[in-house]
């Protein structure tokens, strides 16, 4: 982990039918970083206004310590945490593979280079308040008991549903779906997940007083309600902004697919979510507990 100068690795990128790659091997080096960082950014706004306005949903002091952003990506999260809690005692710390943050942010934010799935950890016991991470599952970390042994959560499933049918089973969305998790499976990272496994997950180490929300992230401007077709018009955009980042090493390095057919399916999907009649969303997670007190 280091906050300092940056090695030739780090600094490196993998270019690949014409888009870079982080060249650390790991489940998040399989999309794109162009359209990615859009991506993030958009649907940082999508879930924001899903969780009416909220950060986070655990309860935490008004100064707290220290706040730990787990794969933070753009660092939007760990910026806007930093300006609303700017009498924090502590720091806000973004962790990702790549130093893709911006240079100039408030002084109670910082970024630091982490692979969250070496353990152990080198922050000290107990000196973190409120560890955080979303849309985590399977692009960073693989394998949730031995994660949050070391935290001692918001996600998703990455399969689309509708519950009025307007998505079927075989609808180019479902296939997209399948596929990707498909060469996920290939590659060594599960993208499914529910809120039970995470509760499990959490149960295991020790955390008490644990939360679960199920909620849906629509995809497009089909609901009613008008905060949730806010989320759903950001959701949607989010999608169609890093859809083919997202799928396109997936695709070609463990499915085996050309990238004109991959094109070729990128577009019914495109194509379905944008009517307004296919109801689709993604499940998401909200599960929090805390750690007990030492005694």
């Amino acid at each position: 982990m280091s906050t300092a100068s940056l090695s030739s690795s780090i600094l490196a990128y993998e270019v690949e039918h014409g888009r870079s790659y982080h060249a650390v091997r790991s489940p998040s080096s399989e999309f794109s970083y162009q359209e990615e960082q859009d991506r993030m950014d958009i649907q940082y706004h999508a879930l924001r206004i899903l969780f009416h306005g909220k950060h986070f949903y655990a309860p935490i002091d008004k100064s707290p310590q220290c706040i730990l952003d787990i794969g933070t990506g753009t660092g939007i999260w760990v910026m806007d945490v930093g300006d609303e809690y700017p009498s924090a005692k502590g720091l806000v710390i973004g962790t990702d593979l790549s130093p893709i943050q911006p240079q100039f942010v408030p002084p109670n934010v910082q970024f630091e280079i982490h692979d969250c799935t070496e353990y152990p950890w080198t922050f000290p016991d107990n000196s973190i308040e409120l560890i955080h991470t979303r849309i985590t599952n399977g692009f960073a970390v693989r394998e949730w008991k031995s994660f949050f042994q070391e935290c001692y959560n918001q996600e998703f499933d990455l399969m689309a549903f509708s519950d009025d049918k307007t998505l079927p089973s075989n609808s180019a969305v479902v296939k997209w779906c399948t596929l990707m998790n498909e060469g996920g499976l290939k590659a060594g990272f599960d993208l499914r997940l529910n809120s039970e496994t995470i509760r499990i997950a959490m149960e295991e180490p020790g955390f008490k007083g644990i939360t679960v929300l199920d909620l849906k992230l629509p995809i497009g401007l089909w609901p009613a309600d008008p905060r949730l077709r806010e989320a759903g018009k950001f959701g949607l955009g989010a999608m169609l902004q890093g859809l083919q980042g997202i799928s396109l090493a997936t695709f070609t390095r463990f499915l085996g697919w050309q990238v004109e057919e991959l094109e070729v399916l990128l577009a019914q999907v495109r194509s379905e979510w944008r009517q307004r009649r296919v109801h689709s969303y993604w499940p998401i997670f909200v599960v929090y507990g805390r750690k007990p007190l030492l005694k």
